[in-house]
């Protein structure tokens, strides 16, 4: 009975720590680029590029994070480019073009 426990709360714990690894920053920027779609203010190809904007922030900030050490000088371009793709998304929201349905 005690080897069940301790191996339960062991895979709690475990589950717990991977759990903490992906932040919900990434899944979140993705959601807000499918809403603004669903609600028709992105068009496909605004879309698209908002996209590849967060697939070249993860890959940053992967390249960043790779030997265990961000620089002042990769935090700056990491926030920079964070900064740029919310820009863009605001952009894009906000420039009356509208996705025929």
């Amino acid at each position: 009975m005690k080897k069940i426990l301790a191996l339960s709360l062991v895979l709690i714990v475990l589950s717990a720590a991977a759990s903490a690894q992906a932040g919900p920053g990434s899944q979140f920027r993705k959601y807000r680029v499918q809403r603004g779609y669903n609600n028709g203010q992105l068009t496909r190809s605004e879309k698209f590029e908002l996209r590849k904007d967060v697939v070249r922030y993860q890959t940053m900030k992967r390249r960043a994070t790779r030997d265990g050490v961000v620089t002042p000088f990769e935090r700056r371009k990491l926030r920079k480019a964070k900064c740029e793709g919310r820009r863009d998304l605001f952009r894009f929201r906000h420039n009356g073009r509208r996705r025929v349905i």
